[in-house]
Order: structure tokens, then C-alpha cells, then sequence
């Protein structure tokens, strides 16, 4: 039975604090799995409008549209390359010279665009309102053993620590006098030297973690689970709906690869 206090601070949480880790993994999963079922541009447009519209109620959409930048140069090159080289150009769109552009390769980019679009923001929405301890609490509670919590917290939070880290390393340049970029251009030119000691930095941080939970013996069975101190909204009714929808989109998926 809960406590008049904490029923009352849960009434008061903000409604996506409401909603247990498990539901927004799976929520992930089922608009991934939805843009990759999806096939036409507008579709897709749309679910990139739901996934904005689920982060402007959270108030989490301005720190999210940040992480579209590590993206957009990755979207860029395949709208070049697949404009120019897709096996099944055929209708020219325009051309710059000598450099033709068919809109079937531009189409298929902006597919593909769409879908990494919606896969950030989803990740994203996840990630800015849920902590690594309430996840580690939670999945822990439902019985999955913490070396598997750990394991997939650490992949979950992989991007956030590189960002944290680039932060730190773009801090540090421009205390220095060298870290000013005006342009697209030149913002990539100062990422990209950085790039390789910035993921071993992300990975060795990772590394350090788990050296000092196997110090301190987290995998010992005497161990003890710390309670939840929150309830959720209809978990198991989530579960269960989000994870037949999820089964129901790959079956379509599937269906759809069998007759292509």
C-alpha cells in the first residue's frame, strides 16, 4: 500500500516521469519498427511530427533538436551520393552542371533520412526523461539481473557521455583561442580530428565504470534490490500493448521483405 506522501508526489510528477522506462524503450522500438514499415515520404514526415509533438509536451524538444546536427552531415552524404549513384535512377530531378541529380536516389536518401530522424528523436525522448539509476532500479525490480542493466545502460548513454565529453573538449579549445567556427565546414574541420580520441575517451570512461562496480563485487547474490519509490502508469497494460504492436510491425516487415 503507498503512502498518502508518495501517492501524492506521484499525482504531482510530471506525465512523462509517470511512464516506466520499459514503456519508453518500447515505445522506441515500435516507431522504429513503424519507420522502417513505412514506405512513403509523407508517412514518414508524419511520424517525425508525432515524435516531435511527444517531446514538445515533455519539454525536451529544444535539447533534442541539437542531436539532429550529429546527424545532418550523414543525411547530406547520402542524399549526394544516392542522388548521383542509386542503381534505379531513372527521372532526372536537376543538375549542376555536369553533375545530374535523379529523383529516385533523392527519394530513397529522404526515406532513409526520415527514418534516421525519427530513430534520434525517439532515443532522445528516452534518454532526457529517464535517469540511469531509474532505469537500473526499475529493470532491476523486474527481475533482470544488474550485470545485463549495466550492460545495456551503458549503450543507452554511450551518445549523451560523447556529447558531454565534446562539450568539455569544445570548452576547452575556445578558452584557448582556437575553437571558433562560423560555418558548417569548419565546424565539421574541428570535430573530426577529435573524433577518434573523443570515442576512446567515451569508451575508456565506460571501461573505468565497470572496473570500479567489479571492485566493489555488484554481482555478489547478497546483493539487496532497492525498492521503487514510484508507481507508473499502467506498466503492464503498456507492456503488453507496445510489445504486440512491436511483433505485429516486424511480422509486417517480414511479410513485406517475402514479396518485394
Amino acid at each position: 500500500m503507498e503512502k498518502p506522501e508518495m501517492m501524492q508526489e506521484n499525482l504531482t510528477r510530471p506525465w512523462h516521469e509517470r511512464i516506466d522506462p520499459v514503456t519508453k524503450l518500447l515505445l522506441i522500438a515500435v516507431l522504429t519498427l513503424l519507420s522502417f514499415v513505412l514506405t512513403n515520404i509523407f508517412a514518414e514526415a508524419a511520424l517525425i511530427l508525432a515524435t516531435i509533438f511527444l517531446l514538445l509536451f515533455s519539454g525536451k524538444l529544444g535539447s533534442s533538436m541539437k542531436a539532429l546536427g550529429f546527424c545532418a552531415f550523414m543525411i547530406l552524404t547520402m542524399l549526394l551520393i544516392q542522388g548521383l549513384f542509386y542503381p534505379h535512377n531513372e527521372t532526372l530531378a536537376f543538375s549542376l552542371g555536369a553533375i545530374a541529380f535523379y529523383q529516385e536516389g533523392l527519394t530513397y536518401a529522404t526515406l532513409l533520412g526520415c527514418r534516421i530522424i525519427v530513430i534520434v528523436l525517439a532515443t532522445n525522448f528516452f534518454m532526457r526523461t529517464t535517469t540511469i539509476s531509474e532505469n537500473a532500479k526499475y529493470l532491476e525490480n523486474a527481475g533482470m539481473k544488474y550485470k545485463t542493466v549495466y550492460l545495456l545502460m551503458s549503450v543507452c548513454y554511450i551518445l549523451p557521455q560523447m556529447m558531454q565529453n565534446l562539450k568539455k573538449i569544445q570548452l576547452a579549445q575556445r578558452a584557448r583561442g582556437i575553437g571558433e567556427q562560423k560555418s558548417l565546414i569548419q565546424k565539421f574541420k574541428m570535430i573530426l580530428p577529435i573524433l577518434i580520441p573523443l570515442v576512446i575517451k567515451t569508451l575508456d570512461q565506460s571501461m573505468s565504470r565497470s572496473i570500479s562496480l567489479q571492485l566493489r563485487n555488484f554481482e555478489s547474490k547478497k546483493r539487496t534490490v532497492r525498492a521503487l519509490r514510484r508507481t507508473y502508469l499502467m506498466d503492464k497494460m503498456f507492456h503488453r500493448a507496445l510489445g504486440l504492436t512491436s511483433i505485429i510491425l516486424i511480422g509486417c516487415k517480414v511479410w513485406m521483405l517475402i514479396n518485394k
